[in-house]
Protein backbone atom coordinates (compact mmCIF):
# COMPACT_ATOMS: atom_id res chain seq x y z
CA UNK A 1 0.00 0.00 0.00
CA UNK A 2 2.62 2.40 0.82
CA UNK A 3 4.39 1.74 -2.53
CA UNK A 4 1.44 2.33 -4.21
CA UNK A 5 0.74 5.92 -2.58
CA UNK A 6 4.34 6.45 -3.29
CA UNK A 7 4.25 6.26 -6.84
CA UNK A 8 0.88 8.26 -7.05
CA UNK A 9 2.25 10.91 -5.46
CA UNK A 10 5.38 10.79 -7.69
CA UNK A 11 2.74 10.72 -10.81
CA UNK A 12 0.58 13.44 -8.75
CA UNK A 13 4.08 15.38 -8.71
CA UNK A 14 4.87 15.31 -12.11
CA UNK A 15 1.64 16.04 -13.57
CA UNK A 16 0.46 19.41 -11.52
CA UNK A 17 4.81 20.58 -12.49
CA UNK A 18 3.70 19.98 -16.00
CA UNK A 19 6.23 17.10 -16.71
CA UNK A 20 3.00 15.34 -17.92
CA UNK A 21 1.28 18.22 -19.70
CA UNK A 22 -2.31 18.04 -20.12
CA UNK A 23 -3.46 15.73 -22.77
CA UNK A 24 -0.69 13.95 -22.74
CA UNK A 25 -0.30 10.02 -22.76
CA UNK A 26 1.57 8.68 -19.10
CA UNK A 27 4.04 6.11 -19.83
CA UNK A 28 2.67 2.71 -19.97
CA UNK A 29 2.41 0.06 -16.98
CA UNK A 30 5.52 -1.72 -17.37
CA UNK A 31 7.69 1.34 -18.58
CA UNK A 32 6.69 2.78 -14.85
CA UNK A 33 7.41 -0.43 -13.10
CA UNK A 34 10.78 -0.62 -14.41
CA UNK A 35 11.37 2.58 -13.33
CA UNK A 36 10.26 2.81 -10.06
CA UNK A 37 11.12 -0.74 -9.38
CA UNK A 38 7.85 -2.28 -8.06
CA UNK A 39 5.04 -4.55 -9.60
CA UNK A 40 2.48 -3.71 -12.42
CA UNK A 41 0.04 -4.37 -9.89
CA UNK A 42 1.45 -1.69 -7.92
CA UNK A 43 1.30 0.87 -10.97
CA UNK A 44 -1.79 0.05 -11.79
CA UNK A 45 -3.19 0.65 -8.07
CA UNK A 46 -1.46 4.15 -8.05
CA UNK A 47 -2.97 5.50 -11.56
CA UNK A 48 -5.78 3.57 -10.48
CA UNK A 49 -5.57 6.69 -7.56
CA UNK A 50 -4.87 9.64 -9.70
CA UNK A 51 -8.15 8.52 -12.48
CA UNK A 52 -10.34 8.33 -8.78
CA UNK A 53 -9.07 11.96 -8.14
CA UNK A 54 -9.31 13.34 -12.07
CA UNK A 55 -6.24 13.86 -12.84
CA UNK A 56 -5.52 10.91 -16.02
CA UNK A 57 -8.34 9.42 -17.84
CA UNK A 58 -7.64 5.65 -18.94
CA UNK A 59 -8.68 5.44 -23.06
CA UNK A 60 -9.30 1.54 -24.35
CA UNK A 61 -6.43 0.32 -26.65
CA UNK A 62 -4.74 4.17 -26.51
CA UNK A 63 -3.30 4.03 -22.97
CA UNK A 64 -3.70 6.90 -19.62
CA UNK A 65 -3.93 10.37 -20.76
CA UNK A 66 -3.02 13.86 -18.18
CA UNK A 67 -6.94 15.48 -17.71
CA UNK A 68 -6.12 19.41 -17.75
CA UNK A 69 -6.05 20.28 -13.85
CA UNK A 70 -8.26 23.45 -14.77
CA UNK A 71 -11.90 22.62 -14.92
CA UNK A 72 -13.20 22.08 -18.16
CA UNK A 73 -16.60 24.34 -19.19
CA UNK A 74 -18.36 23.98 -21.98
CA UNK A 75 -21.19 26.30 -22.86
CA UNK A 76 -23.86 25.31 -25.72
CA UNK A 77 -27.27 27.29 -26.55
CA UNK A 78 -29.66 25.19 -27.51
CA UNK A 79 -31.37 27.91 -30.13
CA UNK A 80 -27.98 28.02 -32.32
CA UNK A 81 -27.61 25.20 -34.42
CA UNK A 82 -24.06 24.80 -33.93
CA UNK A 83 -22.07 20.99 -33.90
CA UNK A 84 -20.26 19.71 -30.77
CA UNK A 85 -17.24 20.31 -32.63
CA UNK A 86 -18.04 24.09 -32.69
CA UNK A 87 -19.36 24.58 -29.53
CA UNK A 88 -15.97 23.47 -27.98
CA UNK A 89 -14.04 24.89 -30.05
CA UNK A 90 -16.04 28.52 -29.00
CA UNK A 91 -15.37 27.80 -25.68
CA UNK A 92 -11.75 27.96 -26.01
CA UNK A 93 -11.06 24.16 -26.31
CA UNK A 94 -9.62 21.62 -28.56
CA UNK A 95 -12.46 19.24 -29.70
CA UNK A 96 -11.72 14.63 -29.85
CA UNK A 97 -13.48 11.67 -30.52
CA UNK A 98 -12.63 8.42 -28.51
CA UNK A 99 -14.62 4.97 -28.58
CA UNK A 100 -15.70 5.09 -32.39
CA UNK A 101 -17.75 2.99 -34.01
CA UNK A 102 -19.60 2.66 -37.14
CA UNK A 103 -22.56 -0.26 -37.71
CA UNK A 104 -25.14 -0.74 -39.95
CA UNK A 105 -28.07 -2.24 -38.16
CA UNK A 106 -31.66 -2.67 -38.52
CA UNK A 107 -33.61 0.36 -37.31
CA UNK A 108 -35.39 0.14 -33.92
CA UNK A 109 -39.03 1.45 -33.95
CA UNK A 110 -38.61 5.01 -31.80
CA UNK A 111 -35.88 5.61 -34.58
CA UNK A 112 -38.46 4.70 -37.57
CA UNK A 113 -40.63 6.83 -36.16
CA UNK A 114 -37.97 9.87 -35.71
CA UNK A 115 -36.87 9.63 -39.09
CA UNK A 116 -40.62 8.60 -41.20
CA UNK A 117 -38.79 5.44 -42.21
CA UNK A 118 -40.79 2.00 -43.32
CA UNK A 119 -40.62 -1.36 -41.36
CA UNK A 120 -37.90 -3.27 -42.16
CA UNK A 121 -35.57 -0.12 -42.67
CA UNK A 122 -31.99 -0.12 -41.51
CA UNK A 123 -29.89 2.66 -40.46
CA UNK A 124 -26.14 3.79 -39.68
CA UNK A 125 -25.63 3.68 -35.75
CA UNK A 126 -22.62 5.85 -34.51
CA UNK A 127 -21.31 5.90 -31.15
CA UNK A 128 -18.83 8.33 -30.35
CA UNK A 129 -17.25 10.02 -27.19
CA UNK A 130 -16.30 14.09 -27.31
CA UNK A 131 -13.82 14.79 -25.67
CA UNK A 132 -12.63 19.17 -25.01
CA UNK A 133 -8.95 19.27 -24.54
CA UNK A 134 -9.04 15.53 -23.61
CA UNK A 135 -12.06 15.44 -21.04
CA UNK A 136 -14.99 13.63 -21.68
CA UNK A 137 -17.94 15.43 -22.05
CA UNK A 138 -20.40 13.78 -24.08
CA UNK A 139 -21.26 10.37 -25.50
CA UNK A 140 -23.56 10.01 -28.16
CA UNK A 141 -25.70 7.07 -29.99
CA UNK A 142 -26.59 8.66 -33.49
CA UNK A 143 -29.24 6.81 -36.18
CA UNK A 144 -28.45 8.09 -39.30
CA UNK A 145 -31.18 7.62 -42.48
CA UNK A 146 -29.26 5.22 -44.63
CA UNK A 147 -28.82 7.32 -48.58
CA UNK A 148 -26.18 7.14 -51.28
CA UNK A 149 -23.14 8.14 -50.72
CA UNK A 150 -23.23 7.66 -46.49
CA UNK A 151 -20.14 6.31 -45.71
CA UNK A 152 -19.77 3.49 -43.25
CA UNK A 153 -15.49 3.56 -42.77
CA UNK A 154 -15.12 5.36 -38.89
CA UNK A 155 -12.62 7.68 -40.01
CA UNK A 156 -15.89 9.61 -41.95
CA UNK A 157 -17.18 10.46 -38.62
CA UNK A 158 -14.15 12.10 -36.77
CA UNK A 159 -15.44 15.33 -37.17
CA UNK A 160 -18.74 16.85 -38.06
CA UNK A 161 -21.29 14.33 -38.81
CA UNK A 162 -23.43 17.67 -39.89
CA UNK A 163 -20.51 18.62 -42.58
CA UNK A 164 -20.88 15.00 -43.69
CA UNK A 165 -24.59 14.87 -43.53
CA UNK A 166 -24.50 18.03 -45.69
CA UNK A 167 -21.69 16.76 -48.36
CA UNK A 168 -24.30 13.60 -48.48
CA UNK A 169 -27.41 15.42 -48.94
CA UNK A 170 -26.57 18.40 -50.65
CA UNK A 171 -28.16 19.98 -48.50
CA UNK A 172 -26.91 21.36 -44.49
CA UNK A 173 -29.01 20.23 -41.41
CA UNK A 174 -31.00 23.19 -40.88
CA UNK A 175 -32.98 22.41 -37.36
CA UNK A 176 -34.45 19.89 -34.76
CA UNK A 177 -36.29 19.06 -31.97
CA UNK A 178 -34.69 18.04 -29.05
CA UNK A 179 -35.90 16.67 -25.04
CA UNK A 180 -33.85 16.90 -22.29
CA UNK A 181 -33.61 14.68 -19.00
CA UNK A 182 -31.61 14.45 -15.94
CA UNK A 183 -30.74 11.16 -14.78
CA UNK A 184 -28.36 9.22 -13.46
CA UNK A 185 -25.09 7.92 -15.34
CA UNK A 186 -25.44 4.09 -16.39
CA UNK A 187 -22.59 2.40 -15.96
CA UNK A 188 -21.71 1.85 -20.12
CA UNK A 189 -22.15 5.96 -20.18
CA UNK A 190 -20.62 6.31 -16.79
CA UNK A 191 -17.33 4.59 -18.00
CA UNK A 192 -17.44 6.50 -21.58
CA UNK A 193 -17.62 9.90 -19.42
CA UNK A 194 -15.24 9.15 -17.00
CA UNK A 195 -17.29 9.11 -14.17
CA UNK A 196 -18.93 7.34 -11.45
CA UNK A 197 -21.60 5.18 -11.96
CA UNK A 198 -24.71 7.09 -11.13
CA UNK A 199 -23.46 10.31 -11.79
CA UNK A 200 -25.88 13.03 -12.57
CA UNK A 201 -26.02 13.50 -16.75
CA UNK A 202 -28.11 15.20 -18.81
CA UNK A 203 -29.70 13.32 -21.79
CA UNK A 204 -30.59 14.90 -25.58
CA UNK A 205 -32.72 12.91 -27.27
CA UNK A 206 -32.92 15.03 -30.63
CA UNK A 207 -34.11 14.59 -34.31
CA UNK A 208 -32.27 16.87 -37.03
CA UNK A 209 -34.04 17.80 -39.98
CA UNK A 210 -32.55 19.48 -43.59
CA UNK A 211 -33.54 22.68 -44.67
CA UNK A 212 -36.65 20.64 -46.89
CA UNK A 213 -37.70 19.67 -43.38
CA UNK A 214 -36.49 15.92 -43.99
CA UNK A 215 -35.30 13.96 -40.62
CA UNK A 216 -32.16 12.62 -41.14
CA UNK A 217 -30.52 11.45 -38.14
CA UNK A 218 -31.78 10.68 -34.57
CA UNK A 219 -29.81 11.14 -31.61
CA UNK A 220 -29.05 10.39 -27.89
CA UNK A 221 -26.21 12.54 -26.70
CA UNK A 222 -25.19 11.70 -22.77
CA UNK A 223 -23.70 15.23 -21.30
CA UNK A 224 -21.66 15.89 -18.11
CA UNK A 225 -23.56 18.17 -16.17
CA UNK A 226 -20.62 18.72 -14.53
CA UNK A 227 -18.93 20.56 -17.64
CA UNK A 228 -21.46 20.98 -20.22
CA UNK A 229 -23.85 24.41 -19.47
CA UNK A 230 -26.94 24.49 -21.01
CA UNK A 231 -28.69 28.26 -22.36
CA UNK A 232 -31.58 28.82 -23.70
CA UNK A 233 -33.10 32.41 -24.77
CA UNK A 234 -36.42 33.44 -23.46
CA UNK A 235 -38.65 36.01 -24.82
CA UNK A 236 -42.56 37.14 -25.07
CA UNK A 237 -42.31 34.76 -27.94
CA UNK A 238 -39.48 33.81 -29.13
CA UNK A 239 -41.01 31.05 -31.64
CA UNK A 240 -40.55 28.22 -29.99
CA UNK A 241 -43.65 26.46 -28.21
CA UNK A 242 -43.63 23.69 -25.91
CA UNK A 243 -46.28 20.90 -26.71
CA UNK A 244 -46.95 17.33 -25.16
CA UNK A 245 -46.73 14.89 -27.88
CA UNK A 246 -46.80 10.83 -27.41
CA UNK A 247 -44.51 8.65 -27.94
CA UNK A 248 -41.92 8.36 -28.86
CA UNK A 249 -39.85 10.02 -31.72
CA UNK A 250 -37.88 11.96 -28.97
CA UNK A 251 -37.37 8.31 -26.60
CA UNK A 252 -36.12 4.78 -26.89
CA UNK A 253 -37.36 4.25 -22.92
CA UNK A 254 -41.22 4.66 -23.43
CA UNK A 255 -44.05 5.72 -25.23
CA UNK A 256 -46.14 8.17 -22.65
CA UNK A 257 -46.07 11.54 -22.87
CA UNK A 258 -43.35 14.15 -22.82
CA UNK A 259 -42.58 17.74 -23.24
CA UNK A 260 -40.67 18.59 -26.09
CA UNK A 261 -39.71 22.04 -27.43
CA UNK A 262 -39.75 22.56 -30.70
CA UNK A 263 -36.70 24.32 -32.50
CA UNK A 264 -33.37 25.12 -33.28
CA UNK A 265 -30.91 23.04 -31.38
CA UNK A 266 -27.52 22.59 -30.95
CA UNK A 267 -26.15 19.53 -33.04
CA UNK A 268 -24.41 16.80 -32.36
CA UNK A 269 -21.20 16.85 -34.47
Amino acid sequence: MLRVQSVAQELERRIVNGIYAAGERVPTEPQLAAEFSVSRTTVRGAVADLQARGLVSREQGRGTFVRSTGRVSVSMILETNLSVSEVIRASGREPGTTGLSVQRKLAPAAVRVALRLPEGSKCVVVRRTRTADGVPIADSVDHLAVVRGLPLTPAAYENSIYELLEATHNQPVSSGTARIEALAAPLASAKRLDVPEGTPILVLSQVHELVDGSPVMYSIVSLRSDVMNLYVHRGPTGGQTLHESTSSASSERDDSKVLTAAGRVAGQK
